[in-house]
C-alpha cells in the first residue's frame, strides 16, 4: 500500500466522497478492506446518524427485535437490559457520532429510555458537536435534552408547541450544565409571549455565542443587552417588541456582521436603531408585517446610515408586506420612487441588494444614478415576486445601461418595460 494510504487525513477526505445515499454500502466495505481504511472509514460512516436505530441493529439479534406501528413506521426494541459488552459496542460507534440530526424515532419509548440511563456517567455521545430536532415532543425533550453532551456547538430545535414549554424549561436547565460549550443556537418555537419570556431570560445563560437564530422570538432589552456583550457574536436573528425602552449606554455589538430583525412595526426597528451601533454589520434583513408609510421607509435608511454601517454593509434586505399587492390598480400614495430609494446610495460597498415593497416607480435614467453609487454591486432584487404594481417600468436600454454601469452584476430582478 502507498505511504500516502497512511495518513488518517487523506483517507477521510476520499472516504468522504462514500457517504451519499446511493454510495452508503462503500463505506462498510471499505472499512472491512484492511486495518488502516477501518477507523477513518467508520468514521465518516457514523458521522450523521438521522435516528438510532442503526445503533440497535449493531448489536446481535439476539438482544432486539423490530416491530412495526400503526403509522407503518418501523421500529427497534430491546429484549433485555443491556449487558456491559453491548454497552462497549454501542459506545465503539457514538463516540464517532458528530451530527445527530432530526429524528429520534427509530426506538420505541423503552428502548430510547435505556439510552436516557447508562451504567456510568460517561457521556454516551462524547463527541457530538451538532444537534437537531424536531418537530419537538415530549419524548424527544426528555431524550435529547437530559442527556449530556459535552461537546456540543450547535443546538437547532424547531416546531416547538406551547404545549410542551413547561418540560422543555425543566430539560433546558440541565442541559445548560451538561453542555456549556453551545456556539450556535437556532430554535423556533410557535409565536407566543411565554416562549419569548422563557428564552430572554434563558439566553442570558450562555456568554460565548457566535449564532442566535430565533425568528419568533421576541427578546427583551435585557437579553438584547446581554447579546451586545459578547465578543464572538456574529449572525443575530430575532424579532422586536412594538416599543422598545431606552438603552442607556446604547448597545454596541463589536463584531456582528449578519443581522436579520422582523417586527409588526417598523417604528420599533427604528428605535432598536437609534439605540444601537454596529460597527462591522455586512449583512442586515428587515422584515415588516405592516406596510410602512413613504416616510418611514426614508426614516429606516437614515437610521441604518447613523448605526455606522456605511462603510461595512454589503447585503441590505428588506421586505414590507401588504394586502395591497394582491390588489388590482394603482395606489400611488405607497409607490416607492427615486426619492425614496435615493438614501441607499450612500451604501457605497453595497454588493447585493433585495428590495420587497408595495409599489416601485423608476425610470431608466433614476435607476442609472443609483446605480452609479454601487459599483462592486453583484445582485439586483426589486420586487422580484410580485411586480412593481405599476405600470411601465425599465426599457432593455436603461437595462443596458445598468448592466454597463455595474459589470459585476450576475443576477437582476426588475420590472421590464418591453
Amino acid at each position: 500500500m502507498h505511504q500516502v494510504l497512511q495518513i488518517q487525513e487523506i483517507l477521510r477526505n476520499i472516504f468522504d466522497h462514500c457517504r451519499y445515499p446511493e454510495v452508503t454500502s462503500d463505506l462498510p466495505a471499505l472499512a472491512r478492506t484492511c486495518r488502516a481504511f477501518k477507523e477513518p472509514a467508520l468514521d465518516v460512516l457514523w458521522e450523521k446518524l438521522l435516528d438510532p436505530s442503526p445503533l440497535a441493529r449493531c448489536l446481535s439479534e439476539a438482544s432486539h427485535y423490530s416491530q412495526v406501528a400503526p403509522d407503518a413506521k418501523k421500529y427497534y426494541s430491546f429484549r433485555k437490559p443491556l449487558t456491559q459488552i453491548e454497552w462497549s459496542i454501542l459506545r465503539s460507534y457514538t463516540r464517532r457520532i458528530r451530527y445527530l440530526l432530526d429524528k429520534m424515532d427509530g426506538l420505541d419509548w423503552e428502548s430510547v429510555s435505556t439510552f436516557l440511563n447508562p451504567p456510568t456517567t460517561e457521556p454516551l455521545f462524547p463527541n457530538l458537536r451538532h444537534l437537531r430536532a424536531g418537530p419537538l415532543t415530549e419524548i424527544k425533550i426528555k431524550c435529547l435534552l437530559y442527556m449530556p453532551f459535552p461537546s456540543l456547538i450547535s443546538l437547532d430545535l424547531f416546531a416547538i408547541k406551547l404545549k410542551y414549554l413547561y418540560s422543555l424549561q425543566g430539560s433546558l436547565e440541565s442541559f445548560f450544565k451538561f453542555s456549556p460549550n453551545v456556539r450556535r443556537i437556532r430554535i423556533y418555537p410557535d409565536p407566543d409571549i411565554k416562549f419569548s419570556n422563557f428564552f430572554s431570560s434563558y439566553i442570558c445563560r450562555w456568554t460565548n455565542l457566535e449564532t442566535v437564530q430565533c425568528c419568533s422570538i421576541t427578546f427583551d432589552l435585557d437579553a438584547l443587552g446581554h447579546l451586545s456583550h459578547m465578543p464572538l457574536l456574529t449572525r443575530l436573528h430575532c424579532r422586536l417588541s412594538a416599543t422598545l425602552p431606552p438603552a442607556d449606554p446604547p448597545l454596541f455589538f463589536s463584531n456582528l456582521d449578519d443581522l436579520i430583525l422582523s417586527s409588526e412595526f417598523l417604528d420599533s426597528i427604528l428605535q432598536f436603531l437609534s439605540r444601537t451601533r454596529l460597527p462591522a454589520i455586512v449583512q442586515f434583513t428587515v422584515y415588516v408585517e405592516r406596510c410602512p408609510s413613504k416616510q418611514g421607509f426614508s426614516s429606516f435608511l437614515a437610521s441604518v446610515q447613523t448605526s455606522a454601517v456605511s462603510n461595512t454593509l454589503k447585503e441590505l434586505r428588506f421586505h414590507e408586506w401588504s394586502d395591497a399587492h394582491w390588489q388590482d390598480g394603482e395606489d400611488v400614495s405607497s409607490v416607492r420612487g427615486f426619492e425614496d430609494l435615493q438614501p441607499c446610495m450612500v451604501f457605497g460597498n453595497l454588493h447585493r441588494l433585495y428590495l420587497h415593497l408595495d409599489h416601485v416607480g423608476l425610470s431608466d435614467s433614476e435607476l442609472a444614478t443609483l446605480a452609479l453609487a454601487w459599483p462592486h454591486l453583484e445582485h439586483l432584487f426589486i420586487n422580484g415576486n410580485h411586480g412593481w404594481g405599476m405600470s411601465g417600468g425599465i426599457t432593455p436600454n436603461g437595462l443596458l445601461q445598468l448592466l454597463q454601469t455595474c459589470p459585476s452584476l450576475s443576477m437582476i430582478s426588475l420590472a421590464i418595460d418591453t
